[in-house]
């Protein structure tokens, strides 16, 4: 057993993991069963942070950078990302890295080795790298990535935005790694602590820090991702397109002509060209693929089909693989969309999200001794209630139907399967979820009056056309 382990638990751990700082004796472990949850180690001080943050933010007179509504849809969208990977496809990569390394590795390298340490450094970012980039530059890929760059806000919540679709294709690129020997447990630990790092870069409220500590700053800068140039890579102002892919070093971008610096003299717009307007924890993982489907189907050409999924997304026929540079929109000083609510249905969707929420990590609690069926019900609850309150949020009129089932169904799941562990927290979340039935008449009126306003404000078939 690794001897590191039992220190893990301190603030100190957390604070180093959050920044790739642990020593190489403390990524040494021979088997997998002995990598510790890092996320969850390194959660304490990343939840800190965050609050910092949005302090920092609020005193600075910056909140249109941290709107709760988007902070609560990106945690929202990450416990879903989450379940989905633990409840369903758990295990199922490591698993086939464990199968190639175990029959198809071309050395065996050591684990307790500091040359293994390195190469694990630079592998998982290497391999990260290429990912990344792939994801920007091919529209299948892009479909799924894109709920992370979708969000106007930039904030440390973003790093949750991940996209449960992507599932199909990241650990691909991970696969080389365990050709070369890279041993499982060190390519795993490895991968988690990239991950945290990525958490501080997405960060607005950290400049430039060549412009706070000159000297070692420019060093920093020039070998690792820092929040400057991971804004760049949110941007959606035409010199941030497809630009600074790296996760944990900037040296591939440098390396690879990815790389652009932040300009201080153009404000930084963020989100995705098309701007989505959605604000459902389903939605914005969906819709782009409805887009694409939408795009590939108006090809005339079965060749212009595969190139619409293969080649990059701003492709079009007659258009360089990757689209042209000249057709990119010109985003500076465009309007965040925003969605005006009021203070008591923030906090009804608020307290609600953070109930679903937290029937994932009170699952993954006893996961080993529930069986399988018991997380999948889980699951198909999260979505269905997550799907209700992203209607809400977008003021659909189906919102506010699925809300009531989603408050009733809870009751009856409670009863026929025990979905919390704790008497007392079944006690707890049912008087919550209790209050929110009452409340729910309330909620439904407002949200059909903002989908019937929504309804006349959108233009007719027609109308479009007619203005231009």
């Amino acid at each position: 057993m690794n001897s590191s382990a039992p220190g893990t638990y301190s603030w100190s751990y957390s604070l180093r993991a959050n920044f790739y700082a642990l020593t190489p004796a403390e990524t040494y472990y021979e088997n997998v069963l002995q990598v510790p949850n890092m996320v969850a180690k390194a959660l304490p001080i990343m939840i800190l942070m965050s609050v910092i943050e949005a302090v920092i933010l609020k005193l600075t007179n910056r909140n249109n950078n941290w709107r709760l509504h988007i902070a609560v849809l990106n945690y929202s969208s990450g416990g879903l990302s989450e379940a989905l990977n633990n409840f369903v496809f758990r295990g199922a990569e490591l698993s086939v890295y464990i199968w190639v390394y175990d029959n198809w590795r071309l050395s065996c390298l050591a684990w307790d080795s500091l040359y293994t340490y390195f190469l694990a450094l630079l592998g998982v970012e290497f391999c990260f790298y290429w990912w990344h980039r792939a994801s920007h530059e091919t529209a299948l890929m892009w479909a799924a990535h894109s709920t992370h760059h979708s969000s106007e806000d930039f904030n440390m919540t973003v790093t949750a935005r991940t996209s449960w679709t992507m599932r199909p294709f990241k650990w691909i690129f991970f696969i080389p790694l365990a050709f070369l020997g890279l041993p499982p447990p060190i390519f795993l630990i490895h991968q988690h602590l990239s991950y945290i790092y990525a958490g501080w870069t997405h960060n607005e409220t950290v400049p430039k820090l060549s412009k706070v500590i000159p000297g070692l700053g420019h060093g920093i800068e020039f070998v690792f991702q820092t929040p400057s140039h991971h804004r760049v890579h949110h941007g959606a102002n035409r010199y941030c397109i497809d630009k600074n892919y790296g996760q944990t070093f900037i040296i591939f971008d440098r390396l690879f002509g990815t790389f652009a610096e932040e300009r201080e003299d153009e404000p930084l717009v963020y989100g995705t060209l098309g701007q989505m307007e959605h604000n459902s924890a389903i939605m914005i993982h969906v819709s782009p693929w409805v887009e694409l489907w939408q795009k590939t189907r108006s090809m005339t050409t079965f060749g212009d089909k595969v190139r619409a999924l293969f080649y990059g997304p701003g492709w079009a026929p007659g258009k360089p693989r990757l689209g042209d540079p000249a057709d990119l929109p010109d985003v500076r000083g465009r309007k965040k969309v925003q969605l005006h609510l009021p203070l008591w249905f923030s906090v009804y969707m608020l307290a609600n999200s953070v109930l679903v929420f937290f029937s994932y990590p009170e699952m993954m609690g006893r996961i080993k001794d529930v069986g399988p069926w018991l997380p999948l019900l889980t699951l198909a609850y999260m979505f269905i209630s997550f799907t209700a309150l992203g209607g809400l949020y977008d003021g659909r009129r189906y919102g506010a139907v699925l809300e009531v089932l989603r408050l009733l169904l809870f009751f009856g799941l409670s009863y026929w399967y025990p979905m919390f562990g704790s008497a007392t927290t079944v006690r707890r979340v049912s008087w919550m979820n209790f209050i929110s039935l009452l409340m729910w008449p309330v909620v439904a009126i407002l949200t059909f009056r903002r989908a019937e306003k929504s309804s006349k404000t959108e233009p007719q078939p027609g109308e479009a056309a007619k203005r231009k």
